[in-house]
């Protein structure tokens, strides 16, 4: 198992950081569900609260760009009838010369909503052809910097290079897994439900080394599936989680000494236990705890008293070589990984937003809103601890009436729930058209606010920024109401990445190759990469 050789808090003993909150009233902070309701008040933290005791009663996001919307700006945001924003369309189109199955998939392969005798041209059936379930490859291929494994909604395998040169096998760390049919309080009864099945059973993964929690909410922190990689793990795997989620996992019986609690820009180094850190010890794998603009709650009272964050994970390791004609030196090369959990980056007031097929040039324009900022956390993590090679980020809505609509399944002109605009809740959840935006920060391709988009350290060996940056999407296509979300999310991801500048692919084999790229991308050069991979699907660079 590996060791904890040093932990590393960056927080003031002095001033409480920006997003404590000391206390809270109780009588005025918001319930869970409420966070799925619209604000009839000022949000929530926009002001410094008061310094009264020593005691964290809470958290908030620091940060002007935080907004929950308003009454009158969920009502305007209101969207009634047939989605016709063209992007279901433009993820459709790339069946046309795809050859379909006579017979769809074994039942086990398939969504819950596609039913076979319309196979292989409903809905349901052209989703389930352009997002798939296949079986993971858990391999680790040797000469790799990190392999990325989606495990269907926002669940995660990162492998990242051996830290004992001797053994070989790989660290394995795990983002919000969740293997359960449901994500919800209410167990197995009601609730949002998978659609697709997940590609294995929590049982079925290699041993895993660290598992890294975003936050509290169901479907980032599913006890079951939790305590499935405890049992299955229980010999070498570490736990970390922000602060105020230690309590749970003790409480469903995972000891002590395996959780890490962490603060933003808390760090901790693992190392293998027979190798202390030293100068000569160039393998160790970094775990570093980051901002994320979300909230937390898993009951009726609880909303913000648990902190949220996203996770970077550095892997040093000996890549470089230089020899002089008596020594060879190795230079160990930083690898960063980012996982965004589930965040924000923008609240987007105007119903007619993002761009789109149907309506590419939205008024007013609200990229760069005065009132509503973008989120400064990914700038300021970039500028911090360096740029990511691979990003992890959330690319659906997947919130509010879409959550509360999964509770009464019922026809869309029966639901009480309608649709909404994606920027109304972009502040809470990033949909496709911010991920995209979230790449180009964290690459160094354009300066925002709270970094310096300029720096040098965003550059590629090539001296061209964003070169050999991959973003694969996550939290999306596993909880969805109804087959169109599967087509709208990857059409409305394909058209933010050509608008953008950034490429897109449905997969990259081995790191090098694309297959079923939409643009005829080759990992390595030119622009960042987004890929959109199945249930199962591996990308590995």
């Amino acid at each position: 198992m590996l060791a904890i050789s040093n932990i590393t808090t960056s927080n003031s003993t002095v001033e409480p950081p920006e997003h404590h909150v000391i206390p809270v009233n109780p009588a005025l902070a918001p319930s869970g569900w409420a966070s799925y309701l619209p604000s009839w008040g000022p949000s929530p933290g926009r002001t410094r609260p008061s310094v009264t005791n020593g005691k964290i009663a809470g958290f908030r996001n620091p940060w002007p760009s935080w907004h929950r919307p308003t009454l009158a700006e969920k009502y305007a945001s209101f969207q009634w009838g047939e989605d016709n924003d063209g992007c279901a369309e433009l993820a459709a189109s790339h069946l046309t010369n795809s050859p379909a199955l006579d017979r769809p998939p074994h039942k086990s392969k398939l969504p819950n909503f596609v039913d076979p005798k319309g196979w292989p041209n409903s809905l349901g059936a052209k989703a389930a052809r352009l997002l798939r379930i296949e079986g993971p490859d858990f391999s680790f291929p040797e000469g790799s910097k990190a392999k990325a494994t989606w495990l269907g909604h926002a669940g995660v395998l990162v492998q990242l290079p051996s830290l004992d040169p001797q053994n070989g096998r790989p660290v394995r760390c795990v983002f919000d897994p969740i293997f359960s049919d449901r994500c919800s309080p209410l167990g197995s009864f009601a609730g949002p439900i998978r659609s697709y099945p997940p590609p294995c059973k929590a049982e079925d993964l290699p041993a895993i080394d660290v598992v890294c929690i975003s936050h509290n909410h169901f479907d980032h922190m599913d006890q079951t599936s939790l305590m499935s990689i405890w049992r299955h793990s229980r010999n070498s795997v570490r736990f970390f989680v922000p602060l105020g989620n230690k309590r749970l996992l003790l409480e469903w019986g995972i000891p002590d000494d395996r959780i890490t609690e962490m603060d933003w820009w808390d760090s901790v180094q693992l190392t293998l236990p027979s190798t202390p850190r030293s100068p000569d010890n160039a393998r160790t794998l970094t775990i570093h705890c980051t901002p994320a603009q979300h909230n937390s709650f898993r009951g009726t009272n609880d909303a913000n008293t648990t902190l949220w964050s996203s996770w970077l994970l550095e892997s040093h390791t000996p890549h470089h070589q230089t020899t002089t004609d008596t020594t060879t030196t190795t230079t160990p090369t930083p690898y960063r990984v980012f996982f965004a959990g589930d965040t924000g980056y923008q609240f987007h007031p105007s119903p007619h937003w993002p761009p789109s097929p149907a309506n590419p040039t939205p008024q007013p324009p609200s990229d760069s809103d005065s009132e509503f900022p973008p989120c400064p956390a990914f700038a300021q993590i970039r500028a911090r601890l360096g740029p990511p090679n691979l990003l992890l980020l959330p690319v659906s809505v997947g919130a509010t009436f879409a959550y509360l609509r999964s509770f009464v399944p019922l026809p869309d002109w029966l639901s009480p729930f309608p649709r909404h605009s994606a920027g109304v809740t972009g502040a809470n959840h990033m949909p496709p058209w911010d991920a995209v935006r979230v790449v180009r920060v964290m690459a160094g391709m354009e300066a925002e606010a709270g970094g310096d988009g300029d720096g040098e350290e965003g550059r590629g060996e090539d001296g061209e920024r964003g070169d050999g940056v991959v973003a694969l999407a996550m939290h999306w296509g596993t909880f969805v109401p109804d087959p169109a979300d599967v087509l709208r999310t990857l059409g409305a991801l394909e058209w933010a990445c050509t608008q953008q500048g950034v490429k897109f692919s449905r997969g990259l084999g081995e790191g090098r190759s694309v297959d079923g790229d939409a643009s005829g991308a080759v990992l390595g050069k030119g622009r960042p990469v987004f890929v959109a991979v199945n249930h199962g699907g591996s990308v590995c660079l």
